[in-house]
């Protein structure tokens, strides 16, 4: 009798732990952490590979321009990814407006300036970065129309006749680099200098690039004299030999490069972790060294490249939330001058 008894109070302890697990079943442990990554994918696989080795976390990969992932989040609506990792601000903001952020603060959020993160903790800065013009030095030397000229300091600057065809900028529509361009120039300028001067600067350039990486590539490899893009891209190819002068302009555009959870995540613990991780000593001090990007925590030393460029042409007023707010509209107006 005694052991029936104990049947009948283990049972519905059973049942109800059995109804708990269906109701709110648990994560998989070893199920892969879905991320798009917005910068450079071999920077993105430096710090997973590292977040797996110390965690056991596997992770997939998906790589893809600002304008690629803010179409894909927003518009397709994909299911099963779980950290943004990159990109410009403004993109976050987009998708916190949107609700499709998960809030988190992770560790060491606390340390980073209230203008590299958003105030309700839906989105984090990870990096800074500047909008820059390159200068391919040898094209420049090599080209005799070219080489009585100084070398190009601000946008009006790449106007210049003798430029006709051997600039490129990104495309704002499928670029963040190129989005930042023009709506940084729209909050100093004003929306119609801006596009005017944007679409000057198209009708300048041989084509426009996918996304910013790709000018800086073609510029390294002596394909056009100048460029418009951030410049840790161009130092990425400084740093491997390439000779590129960069150049910050007045009042030029900047991100704070985000890193933010997607409320959609199946993965959410894991996903906080990998944040928790990417604003570790560690993790900012390997990815300033491969991306030469400034960092957004205090006392994190930036790349040595970056000691001689002059930061403070940055636009101190560029808002993030505007950029976001506008970027429908300014796209647009965008399209409607290149039909």
């Amino acid at each position: 009798m005694r052991l029936q008894k104990r049947w009948f109070l283990i049972l519905p302890i059973v049942a109800v732990a059995l109804l708990l697990i269906t109701i709110y079943p648990r994560e998989p442990i070893n199920k892969p952490l879905k991320v798009y990554v917005i910068f450079q994918e071999d920077e993105g696989r430096i710090l997973l590979e590292k977040f797996k080795k110390e965690t056991g976390q596997p992770y997939e990969i998906i790589r893809m321009s600002s304008g690629e992932a803010i179409y894909h989040l927003l518009e397709m609506n994909p299911s099963g990814i779980d950290v943004v990792l990159g990109g410009p601000a403004d993109l976050h903001e987009q998708l916190k407006s949107k609700g499709k952020l998960l809030r988190y603060s992770p560790r060491m959020s606390d340390k980073i300036s209230d203008a590299y993160k958003d105030s309700s903790g839906y989105w984090t800065g990870m990096y800074m970065g500047s909008l820059a013009i390159g200068v391919n030095e040898q094209v420049w030397k090599n080209d005799p129309s070219l080489l009585s000229l100084p070398m190009p300091e601000s946008y009006e600057d790449l106007l210049q006749p003798q430029l006709k065809g051997k600039i490129e900028i990104p495309d704002p529509e499928t670029s963040g680099t190129g989005y930042t361009l023009l709506a940084s120039l729209a909050q100093e300028r004003g929306e119609d200098e801006a596009i005017q001067l944007m679409y000057a600067l198209k009708n300048q350039s041989s084509t426009t690039t996918f996304s910013g990486i790709s000018s800086a590539q073609r510029l390294a490899l002596g394909e056009v004299a100048a460029v418009v893009s951030f410049l840790g891209d161009q130092l990425r190819f400084t740093n491997s030999g390439y000779s590129i002068h960069s150049s910050i302009p007045p009042q030029a555009g900047w991100e704070v490069g985000g890193i933010s959870i997607l409320k959609s995540s199946t993965n959410k613990d894991a996903a906080k972790k990998l944040l928790d991780f990417l604003l570790s000593k560690d993790a900012q001090t390997t990815y300033m060294n491969s991306a030469f990007s400034r960092p957004v925590i205090p006392g994190i030393k930036a790349n040595s490249l970056l000691e001689s460029v002059e930061m403070e042409n940055q636009l101190s007023t560029y808002r993030f939330d505007l950029a976001a707010s506008n970027h429908d509209e300014l796209l647009s107006r965008w399209r409607e001058i290149n039909n």
